[in-house]
């Protein structure tokens, strides 16, 4: 039985523009409103950070740090099929710690996987609009739930990358170390190709039916991998050697999964050119819900979502079939917005949603809705 999962409570310190703050959401919908820049997005950053360990704003996670203070601090309780866990994420300038009921967790792979969370913000409109590096994020992020030792492989594969490129640039196509990186860029390359490709092989099943259900029925997407490797280690290695010369010309490696890409393609146009802005909203919120079902499958847990001002991306008819998503959804869902009065759910019941007002980065109500 797939089981839920939900903040019962979360509690933050000296995060951005919240000196302190105490939040008790309920299990399925929670509103939080208040004007731009009150701190409704950082609400959303700290539950993100909690969960995953990352921020989805910035990449250095010390950016999050209030201005004067030294370290920021998310504290949460959470519930997952009937028993309460502990999640702690404390940043300082120099980095970040994590505890998982009070003590810290062997990999923090295993930590950033115990609570799945989907986020849709608006910057998310360049996983359509931006380079493929957007992409492929997200398929780590998949990758993450379908094929976990992945990760590892990614931070081995990403070292040896580095360092290989650092020594072409200094001692030319005949250092002999050369060697040693690429036997680990062959290994940990050919690994991570697997990855990805497991990774878009699901997201794209269900990319399809998430598209047919919040775009305009006379729209064509059309979606498709596109390796940038192969996932054979030993045809790998060879690829990389004789591409020795191209990559200290091009000053990158020309080969690899740091290449895949996810082509789309709408009408029969890329997307990221063609396509209107809002067509490009679309399918973004049709691969963030495909992204949450592959996490759901894979995880076996419904994710906590995070919707951060939505509203303001999409038409009305749109912004209709993200509120019948979210009605039929089991998942807990945090939504923020600067006018309240546009999520009416007249069936739900108090323990069913709660709508938070914040003002200054302080939470200053709580109603049911």
């Amino acid at each position: 039985m797939t089981a839920e999962l939900w903040f019962q409570r979360v509690s933050l310190r000296s995060f951005r523009n919240i000196a302190e703050l105490t939040l008790e959401p309920v299990p399925r919908l929670n509103v939080v409103s208040g004007d731009n820049g009150h701190g409704k997005t950082s609400l959303l950053e700290a539950l993100y950070l909690v969960a995953t360990t990352k921020s989805f704003r910035v990449e250095k996670t010390s950016g999050v740090i209030q201005t004067g203070q030294d370290v920021a601090l998310v504290r949460s309780r959470i519930e997952e099929g009937g028993h309460a866990r502990e999640q702690l994420v404390s940043v300082g300038k120099r980095g970040r710690s994590v505890q998982l009921d009070g003590k810290r967790p062997a990999k923090l792979s295993a930590y950033a996987t115990r609570t799945p969370v989907v986020v849709f913000h608006p910057r998310d409109i360049e996983l359509v609009s931006g380079a493929a590096s957007e992409r492929r994020r997200l398929l780590d992020r998949v990758a993450l739930y379908v094929d976990p030792p992945s990760a590892e492989a990614r931070l081995r594969y990403t070292e040896a990358l580095r360092e290989r490129q650092k020594i072409l640039e200094e001692r030319g196509t005949s250092a002999r170390d050369l060697d040693a990186y690429e036997a680990l860029m062959a290994e940990h390359g050919a690994r991570l190709s697997v990855a990805h490709e497991r990774a878009a092989e699901r997201l794209l099943a269900l990319l399809g039916p998430a598209f047919l259900r919040v775009a305009a029925p006379d729209i064509t997407l059309t979606a498709s991998f596109e390796a940038g490797g192969l996932t054979a280690a030993e045809d790998f290695l060879r690829e990389i050697q004789d591409r020795r010369t191209q990559d200290l010309r091009r000053g990158a490696a020309t080969f690899g999964p740091q290449r895949d890409e996810i082509a789309l393609l709408i009408d029969g146009r890329a997307a990221r050119q063609s396509a209107s802005q809002g067509q490009q909203r679309v399918l973004t919120l049709a691969l963030k819900v495909a992204e949450l079902e592959c996490i759901l499958e894979a995880r076996d847990a419904h994710p906590i979502l995070l919707l951060d001002d939505v509203s303001s991306e999409l038409d009305p008819s749109r912004t209709g079939a993200v509120y019948e998503f979210l009605r039929n959804s089991r998942s807990q869902v945090f939504v923020t917005t600067t006018r309240p009065e546009l999520f009416l759910t007249p069936s739900a019941g108090p323990s069913e949603r709660a709508d938070f007002v914040l003002r200054e980065g302080r939470l200053e109500s709580r109603q049911s809705g």
